[in-house]
């Protein structure tokens, strides 16, 4: 099964990307806070990430910079 991070600081928002992919058939998880998120892009095996730009810590351009 494929898996997602989505890391989006909206938790309304980020529930319902999260529906639609369980939906679909993805295993998703959710990170509220940019740093969580990197820290979780960095130590786990993900297949996409799903990227707020604006967040709390660390943004979400920095997130891709890093993990790339």
């Amino acid at each position: 099964m494929k898996r997602i991070l989505i890391v989006e600081d909206e938790e309304s928002i980020a529930e319902l990307e999260k529906d639609y992919l369980e939906l679909s058939g993805f295993d998703v998880e959710i990170e509220n806070d940019g740093e969580q998120g990197l820290h979780r892009a960095l130590q786990e095996e993900y297949d996409l990430f799903i990227l707020d730009l604006m967040l709390p810590g660390v943004d979400g351009f920095e997130i891709c910079r890093k993990v790339r």
